[in-house]
């Protein structure tokens, strides 16, 4: 571990405190934290973060720490065999002027809801007081059956879990494993890959490590990753 204080939401959860349970058993020691807008008596040096967007992000900002996460765009410089389904970079007023039903989904996480959206108005009344050249991700509707949770450490898939459906978990990990090494992945990520009938396995989504959940996988396999996805101190 490059770190030994995991540092959590004050609050109990089954994915979280399997995730503690492996850092404390690997050595480390976990501080569970509620108030995550005061900053902790802890040197920043030793600390890994791992909870939801806003605990992560504050906690990192008062303890001046890099979180290690995928660039939003990600998705855009697959290639067709990865996606298996039409995905692209639009602006939100070009999205509204899309045909309906479409996926869409805020290039910067959490600027509104990711749905499939069955009309421009459900759209805009979702993005309302968004600025039109608001960036987004639309993709065509397609019918998945399964999902799988991938946890990548160094380019290689550590963890793979089916979370939704049923299908062939080892064809999920091979592309999985086929999206760390030919996307420009950090040295950490979680990948999501889905299967689209009669289409074959897709990469669907990217996440950061410090706030994804197990989903299924391996707790001691996703606190390996957690504690990479926090960087060194950012120099002042």
């Amino acid at each position: 571990m490059h770190h030994d204080v995991l540092i959590i939401p004050g609050k109990h959860d089954i994915e979280r405190d399997a995730v503690a349970a492996a850092w404390e058993a690997d050595g480390g020691t976990v501080l569970r934290v509620d108030r995550f807008w005061e900053r902790p008596a802890v040197a920043p040096d030793r600390v890994a973060l791992y909870g939801a967007d806003s605990f992560c992000l504050v906690l990192a900002q008062l303890l001046g720490l890099h979180l290690v996460s995928p660039a939003d765009d990600l998705l855009l410089k697959a290639s067709p065999t990865l996606t298996r389904r039409s995905v692209r970079g639009l602006t939100l007023k070009e999205a509204l002027a899309e045909a309906f039903p479409v996926f869409v989904k805020p290039l910067t996480p959490k600027a509104f809801r990711a749905s499939v959206w069955s009309s421009a108005a459900s759209l805009a009344e979702e993005c309302r007081g968004l600025p039109d050249d608001t960036p987004v991700l639309a993709s065509e509707v397609v019918q998945i059956d399964a999902e799988a949770r991938a946890w990548v450490l160094d380019g290689e898939v550590v963890s793979c879990a089916l979370y939704e459906g049923a299908s062939d978990l080892e064809r999920a990990r091979d592309l999985a494993t086929r999206c760390a090494r030919e996307l420009p992945v950090p040295e950490t990520i979680v990948i999501d890959v889905a299967h689209i009938a009669d289409r074959g396995w897709c990469v669907l989504e990217a996440n950061a490590a410090w706030g994804a959940g197990l989903n299924g996988c391996d707790p001691a396999a996703a606190a390996r990753c957690i504690d990479r996805a926090t960087g060194a101190v950012v120099p002042p």
